[in-house]
């Protein structure tokens, strides 16, 4: 299949030529409009290419796809997109366009043309959405969007099968080898917008691709504007017509800009089909593995994992940065930071003069940014899923082929080109996520061939986060719970409660300090033992509810995770009652939530790591005036931003007085026994802290494992007490029983109240509920009590304790809890509360 140019000039400027592949295939191509004068063999060569639905492809010379270039040309191609399209469209001019244009010529220019004009953006006002296709345009349309400044967003599209992810749009692409294409926004809201879109892709041949996607986004997400950038153009006047129709159909305006359009015909077919032969010479290689996250997070991690073919599930993670799931304008400048310190480390590794970097599949952006900062002599291209033809001769796209089973999925052939016997000294090949070495074995075999003797596997994204192992913390039975939490047992001193009220007052956050927790006396021992006494069986009741309530609505494959530390006794409750009616034994974490700094989301990556595929349900003890379910809400939507993982916010408690939760056992408002001795029924472990002299990066949340207390500890024995009663309260619980039941957060429509009728500035000085009051009788300055009746049977122990501190108990009934506790003000007048 030898390649034959008869080149003719045509009137004004247009300019045929006829590329005759061994006299099998035919492609004529006329080019109508080439605005900066590129020469065509400057932008692509001919191949064939195994295809039954297109035999032919135009091999780019500056995408870095097929054939290595130097990587400034391909981001200077870009970049020539990017002003073209700011002037055809935004009326945007740029002066140097021609110079941008030379170095895509010569591309020894490339690299300092590129340096020169990198940092000048464009700003064009308004919001706009950039679409790359994959797996051939990830690069180029990220190289555009690297070029604007503003509210500007980019996301590709990609064939992978992605799990979790809530949403996503699917169309096809008629002519390709692999057709479906998939776009996973995980911040949809630029989709949602009516902001312009705008579709990059390095070639439109037809545009049926384009007006596939537009359709579908167009039901979803109606807009008025839409773009399409691409470096070639060869939609004949039937198909430009078609782009016309759709517009006036829709109501929409599609602005179209490339570099160089034309159109093509077409004719006969491949015949003499080459076999996809690589070089004969074998030689042994030097194999490195490069982990760039071994030490530290580099690139923000997506927890998503991915299916193949096969069905077998890569639970990696992805790299946001790579744009398959979106990323911000924002992230610009720290990336191309993040690629110039990669460059320069790599830099030092390399032996030789020539080296050659190779992008894989989708992933090549930022291979691409890093080999533009490793220095003179390298080169760069990315491996394929797309078939062509070899043949060793001039002017032909593919003079040879190097074939080897896709690392990501064994059903798949992947291919890389271009590459001569021993032409380069090094060859470092990028990998977005980690992977077994055995995979790689096809891919490895494939290279001997090259000649290239050093060898290193860069790795991206390890299948690790670097997350410090957690502590082994509490007294509880290893079985029953582990906390995600780091020991700062010898760390932190306590504060008395009236120099912590006056701190927390003062703006110091709550959890940058620790109570001071006493041995508990005689009178709260007595206490406990009453309580415990008078609601085993209700607690035993409303734990088999709320467990029969988790199992109905996620199933047995759920990961329980208890909010410390109100929440870890009633999740080890939970657990057990699991075990006891379904013999599921259910993993069971506890981990830190902290009012106005969010969840350990250490802790949930941990889970994550460790636990793939499965479903987290949240459990805490109680609800006071829905503080934390809220903030659980809030963070894990940050979660799904950063990472792309959507976590069920939905909160499981043991009483709901202040009804915003959905899933619960009770409505009733008693005294939880774990609710009056702090840590000494909580596992001997303090509340959550969090500041940043003593939590790093990398750990868990704090907190302090007080094995002084042990003699007085009565953790597992509240939880052997309750267990005892599952057996007798089982059988009362309906199996029917409602799964949730919709919050109306009456409860902190009262405290509102309460604020408005008191005068109180502060809504957290209010804490309800008989949890929540006896917590500040035990460990905050009360102002006063507030009761819906003197003398309820639940309230004893609240009577009892609000004599001996001498606290005013008032009766108050309008509120849907038997009581609340409000905190006394340290500030201004200290003995009154009101403004």
């Amino acid at each position: 299949m030898g390649c034959i140019m008869k080149e003719k000039t045509l009137p004004t400027y247009a300019i045929e030529k006829i590329y005759n592949m061994d006299q099998e295939i035919s492609v004529k191509v006329k080019i109508n409009k080439n605005i900066y004068h590129i020469p065509m063999e400057a932008l692509f060569l001919m191949a064939a290419r195994k295809n039954k639905k297109r035999s032919f492809l135009f091999v780019s010379k500056v995408l870095g796809k097929h054939i290595p270039v130097t990587p400034g040309a391909s981001l200077l191609t870009s970049m020539l997109l990017a002003t073209c399209y700011s002037k055809e469209v935004y009326h945007i001019h740029k002066s140097y366009e021609e110079e941008i244009a030379r170095g895509i010529i010569n591309q020894e220019e490339a690299p300092n043309i590129y340096e020169k004009f990198k940092k000048d953006k464009i700003n064009i006002d308004e919001s706009m959405l950039f679409i790359g296709f994959a797996e051939t345009a990830t690069a180029l349309g990220h190289g555009v969007f690297e070029c604007f400044e503003g509210d500007i967003e980019y996301i590709h599209t990609t064939r992978e099968k992605i799990l979790g992810v809530d949403q996503s749009i699917e169309f096809e692409e008629e002519h390709s080898h692999s057709t479906t294409h998939r776009l996973y926004p995980i911040e949809d809201r630029l989709f949602t917008s009516d902001c312009p879109i705008v579709f990059i892709d390095d070639e439109i041949t037809t545009g049926k691709t384009i007006l596939n996607m537009i359709k579908e986004i167009q039901k979803i997400y109606p807009r008025k504007q839409y773009g399409v950038l691409s470096i070639l153009d060869w939609r004949n006047q039937e198909n430009i017509k078609k782009y016309k129709y759709l517009e006036k159909e829709l109501g929409i305006k599609i602005n179209t800009v490339s570099l160089l359009s034309g159109e093509i015909e077409v004719s006969g077919e491949v015949k003499n089909e080459n076999d996809f032969l690589q070089n004969k010479k074998k030689s042994s290689l030097d194999i490195n593995i490069i982990k760039l996250s071994e030490n530290e997070n580099l690139f923000e991690s997506i927890l998503l994992s991915s299916e193949n073919s096969k069905q077998d599930i890569n639970n990696c993670p992805y790299i946001k940065e790579t744009a398959r799931f979106g990323i911000h304008e924002k992230n610009n400048k720290k990336l191309d930071a993040l690629c110039k310190k990669i460059g320069s480390d790599l830099q030092k590794k390399r032996i030789g003069k020539s080296t050659l970097c190779l992008g894989t599949g989708e992933f090549m952006y930022i291979p691409m940014k890093i080999a533009s900062y490793m220095g003179e002599g390298v080169k760069y291209h990315s491996t394929t899923r797309s078939p062509i033809y070899p043949l060793d001769q001039d002017e032909y796209g593919a003079k040879n082929v190097y074939s080897f089973e896709s690392f990501d999925d064994p059903s798949i052939i992947n291919y890389f080109y271009n590459v001569s016997y021993e032409e380069y000294d090094d060859l470092f090949i990028f990998i977005e996520r980690e992977i077994p070495q055995k995979k790689l074995d096809s891919f490895i075999e494939s290279l001997k061939y090259t000649g290239i003797l050093n060898i290193s596997f860069v790795v991206c994204a390890d299948n690790y986060y670097h997350i410090k192992k957690p502590d082994a913390m509490g007294s509880y039975k290893k079985e029953d719970v582990i906390f995600l939490l780091k020991d700062i047992s010898l760390s932190m001193r306590e504060r008395g409660t009236k120099d912590r009220e006056e701190a927390i007052q003062s703006g110091i956050h709550y959890s940058e300090m620790l109570p001071i927790e006493y041995m508990p006396s005689s009178e709260y021992m007595n206490l406990f033992y009453s309580s415990l006494n008078k609601s085993s069986k209700k607690i035993a009741k409303a734990v088999g509810i709320v467990a029969q309530k988790i199992i109905n609505k996620k199933g047995k494959n759920t990961i329980l995770v208890s909010l410390a530390r109100a929440g870890t006794p009633i999740g080890i409750l939970i657990k057990r009652y699991i075990l006891h009616h379904y013999g599921v034994d259910l993993p069971h974490y506890s981990i830190s939530i902290i009012r106005g700094k969010g969840i350990d989301e250490n802790a949930i990556k941990y889970i994550l790591k460790n636990h793939p595929n499965q479903e987290i349900q949240f459990i805490d003890g109680w609800t006071g005036k829905g503080a934390i379910a809220k903030v659980l809400k809030d963070a894990c939507e940050s979660f799904k931003n950063k990472y792309g993982v959507s976590l069920d916010a939905t909160l499981a408690v043991l009483a709901d007085p202040g009804h915003c939760a959905s899933i619960f056992g009770t409505r009733e408002d008693f005294l939880i026994p774990s609710a009056c001795l702090n840590s000494t029924v909580s596992g001997l472990v303090s509340r959550t802290v969090h500041t940043k002299d003593l939590i790093e990066e990398d750990d868990f949340h704090g907190a302090k494992y007080y094995k002084e207390l042990k003699e007085k500890d009565v953790s597992n024995f509240f939880i052997d007490e309750i267990t005892k009663e599952f057996i007798y309260v089982e059988h009362k619980i309906d199996i029917n029983i409602k799964e949730e039941s919709v919050p109306t957060w009456e409860g902190l429509k009262n405290i509102k109240n309460i604020q408005k009728d008191f005068g109180i500035e502060d809504i957290n000085l209010i804490k309800p509920g008989i949890g929540e009051t006896t917590r500040v009788l035990l460990r905050r300055i009360p102002w006063k009590i507030l009761v819906k009746e003197k003398g309820h049977p639940n309230l004893e122990h609240i009577e009892l304790l609000a004599k001996e501190r001498n606290v005013l108990v008032e009766v108050y009934p309008h509120m849907t809890y038997e009581c609340c506790g409000i905190i006394k003000t340290l500030k201004g007048d200290k003995n009154d509360l009101c403004k």
